[in-house]
């Protein structure tokens, strides 16, 4: 187009009831997003004390879904229903993610581990015999429960946001050059906001002393996941009625998508921000698997202001997409994703080490530290937004904006699966953190040293990411294709989805939690 803009049509007013309609479906995911991975940590480490391998396993699983995207958008784009590719699915989406809260809501679930909510405050060698009688040692076990039911809702939430996604993308295209961008920040402000307003939530209604919190009144977690059920239920209509979708007219059977789309992923624009996407990712993506243990045993930290600090980063982050949407559309990608991980890494590393060696040990301290990650990652999340609407081909909108989306959100639950392998070497398991000797300091050190490395490492694979957004049409342009690498891109997201979704599910259950490649127990004493 003469502006620039890669597809007919109008631009999508930010004001419209169309948009209104739009942006509720990210209100309502980015609301989810905020309470079940939220829940997680009242819950499974203040409730049931689990070990923080299976923590680590339960926040991956709840993200899990999103490793499918792709797969997702491919049945939007293919399989109209009644003629719509979108809404329909919208609406499936949230009947059954609003079915599986309903059923959650409805679940018993055990005695917390400590009979006597004091506990959590006291040393091991201070309790009572009275105290040591109330513990309930089969909570921990009890956690792939809760979070399988948790997935399954995640994964409903996420039909609704691939058919927005592709949504996105179509309005995206029609908007010119010079404001493209412009949808894509809207939608994830919202989402990003209303995953504040999840996070506050948990903030007040979990934060009771059965859930290692400061306040006297709390819900359950059958009576949060039935508010969450009624809270989402009228996105059910929303969907239906305030979008508007043309049918469509001369859809491509299957076999000719696959066969359209096998040719897209051969085209080297497409592999290698895919190769760059999930390389970089997976190293950025290690972590520390004993920080819920260290959140709740060195620090103290409640649910509450866990949960506070979780709604001041998610407001950060939003921030950081707004500002990134209205200055940053001309930045050089690779130049401010190497000044912000550098920036947040020295910021990082300074609140860490003071706390791991008791140098100071103040809960704020501690929970500002992922605050500091938003920056980045808010920069690299919405340079991959821009990057797959230059990419997109008209029919295969859902499937690629899926897989460059899938490819980034499978980089977490892989990189954390590698992480529990190395982590599971070193003295640091829920009993280890509660000992705190030097060893057990010396451990986490390292452990968090190995981590710090890796995200420098993600850096390397910057040569495969364009500098903006004209290098990258010129690339798809002129990149040319290769089945070879096309084979090689399916086979190891292939490999990374298996592998990823395995481990984490056998992490959840007794007979298995204790494998080697779920990362293992920690040694009996």
């Amino acid at each position: 187009m003469e502006n620039g803009a890669l597809r007919e049509g109008k631009p999508l007013e930010l004001l419209s009831v169309e948009c209104i309609g739009l942006l509720a479906q990210y209100a309502g995911v980015g609301f989810l997003a905020g309470i079940i991975p939220g829940v997680i940590y009242p819950v499974l480490q203040g409730y049931l004390n689990a070990e923080g391998t299976t923590v680590v396993s339960a926040t991956v699983l709840v993200q899990i879904p999103w490793c499918y995207k792709m797969f997702f958008g491919v049945i939007s784009d293919c399989f109209p229903i009644m003629g719509y590719r979108r809404r329909p699915y919208m609406v499936l989406g949230w009947v059954f993610c609003v079915s599986i809260l309903i059923i959650m809501a409805a679940m018993s679930i055990p005695d917390p581990y400590y009979g006597d909510p004091a506990m959590h405050s006291i040393d091991e060698a201070d309790w009572t015999d009275d105290q040591i009688d109330s513990i309930n040692t089969n909570a921990p076990n009890s956690a792939g429960k809760y979070v399988v039911p948790m997935m399954l809702a995640s994964f409903g939430y996420l039909l609704c946001e691939v058919a927005a996604d592709a949504m996105v993308v179509e309005y995206a295209q029609r908007e010119p050059i010079e404001q493209r961008g412009r949808v894509q920040t809207a939608v994830y402000a919202v989402k990003t906001s209303f995953t504040a307003v999840g996070a506050a939530v948990i903030a007040f209604f979990m934060n009771g002393e059965e859930y290692a919190g400061s306040f006297s009144f709390s819900l359950s977690f059958q009576e949060l996941m039935l508010i969450s059920g009624v809270i989402c239920a009228p996105l059910v209509i929303i969907s239906w009625f305030l979008l508007h979708e043309d049918r469509v007219t001369g859809n491509l059977s299957f076999g000719e998508y696959m066969s359209s789309f096998w040719t897209l992923l051969q085209k080297r624009a497409i592999y290698q921000i895919v190769a760059y996407k999930f390389f970089s990712g997976v190293f950025n993506s290690f972590n520390i698997v004993s920080s819920s243990n260290i959140k709740l045993y060195w620090v103290h930290a409640t649910p509450f202001n866990n949960s506070f600090m979780t709604i001041v980063g998610t407001v950060f982050y939003a921030i950081t997409l707004a500002l990134t949407g209205k200055y940053g559309l001309d930045w050089n990608w690779r130049t401010i994703i190497i000044v912000t991980m550098c920036g947040a890494l020295s910021i990082d590393a300074f609140m860490t080490m003071f706390t791991v060696w008791d140098i100071v040990r103040n809960q704020w301290f501690w929970l500002g530290v992922p605050m500091i990650e938003y920056l980045p990652d808010g920069i690299r999340f919405m340079i991959a937004t821009y990057v797959v609407v230059e990419l997109a081909e008209p029919g295969h909108e859902g499937a690629l904006y899926g897989l460059l989306t899938a490819t980034t959100n499978l980089t977490t639950p892989f990189g954390r699966s590698m992480a529990k392998l190395v982590n599971g070497q070193f003295n640091v398991w829920l009993k280890d953190i509660q000992a705190d000797t030097t060893m057990v300091r010396r451990d986490v050190t390292i452990t968090i040293w190995i981590c710090y490395c890796m995200k420098l490492l993600s850096l390397a694979f910057l040569p495969l990411l364009p500098r903006q957004k004209a290098e990258t049409q010129e690339l798809k342009r002129t990149g040319g294709s290769s089945r070879v690498m096309g084979i090689v891109t399916v086979s190891y997201l292939a490999f990374a989805i298996v592998w990823a979704t395995m481990v984490n599910l056998l992490s959840m259950y007794t007979s298995t939690m204790c494998w080697k490649i779920t990362g293992g127990c920690a040694p009996k004493s």
